[in-house]
């Protein structure tokens, strides 16, 4: 496909290439996130009109322009992802293919200086990714109303999606995500066991702010059955509590243990009331 593949050494042909590749890379995302910045500005006059319009107490118009317009944005995300697969990975891989051999000082420099233009990419579409979020979160935000609910499908839907696609940054072999973290964690490769880490993006940072909201949001009905109970039941109100815990670990499950800790004590704190 590339003529350039044919050399393994002194090649400037592959260096050129991987300069143009980076430049075109980057303003293609640069074009991609204005346009997320122009529709996120002309769309929140609306989403405010119809969320102040709308009569329903489940907002389902506002909720079904919002959802329309994170789609379009997601649409954004996802034509990143695959031309950063075609355009950048794929082309990683063939190019490193041609400089096998690390110990001489021209492999040697080939390969850093691939992996440089591999990071780079992977940097700029990580910015990307972020100024994404922001554009989510701010269209999310627009009615001082946030959809927690919708907000973290959508982060579950972008951690699918991107879950393969991690390279160990010292020998570059595939790392699968095996799971959903919220802050930095170490994850370790299946091939050389160094230490890689992952950074969530600022949309799954906030899943971890707001669990415990979206959980109460969920069992909602649970506490307002329990605080129209006349008198107050203690049990609807335990019920409730457990409820609502339940779903915080399904959100966030390597809080179970300490959010577990924290329905004991809320369960102290109910009886030294009720017992008052």
């Amino acid at each position: 496909m590339f003529g350039f593949f044919n050399k393994k050494y002194d090649n400037p042909a592959l260096l050129e290439e991987m300069k143009t590749r980076q430049e075109r890379w980057f303003a293609f995302l640069d074009k991609l996130e204005a346009r997320m910045h122009e529709l996120t500005t002309a769309a929140i006059p609306g989403l405010q009109e119809i969320f102040n319009q709308d009569a329903d107490p489940y907002k389902r118009a506002h909720s079904n322009m919002l959802q329309g317009l994170l789609g379009q944005i997601n649409h954004m995300r996802q034509k990143a992802n695959d031309i950063q697969e075609e355009q950048i990975i794929d082309f990683v891989y063939q190019a490193e293919a041609m400089v096998p051999v690390v110990t001489s000082t021209v492999g040697r420099d080939y390969h850093n200086r691939i992996m440089n233009f591999r990071m780079a990419c992977l940097n700029r579409h990580y910015i990307f990714d972020e100024k994404l979020n922001k554009c989510m979160q701010r269209l999310q935000q627009a009615t001082g109303a946030r959809d927690l609910e919708a907000a973290y499908q959508e982060q579950l839907r972008a951690f699918e999606s991107i879950r393969d696609k991690f390279s160990c940054q010292q020998c570059g072999g595939n790392i699968t995500i095996e799971k959903m973290f919220f802050i930095d964690t170490y994850v370790t490769c299946p091939f050389c066991h160094s230490q890689n880490t992952f950074s969530p993006s600022t949309g799954a940072r906030m899943v971890l702010h707001d669990a415990r909201a979206l959980a109460e949001q969920r069992t909602a009905h649970l506490r307002q059955a329990y605080e129209e109970s006349t008198p107050r039941d203690p049990e609807r109100e335990k019920v409730y509590l457990r409820a609502m815990i339940d779903e915080w670990n399904k959100i966030i499950p390597d809080m179970a243990e300490e959010n577990e800790k924290f329905y004991e004590r809320l369960l102290r704190e109910q009886s030294f009331h009720h017992f008052k």
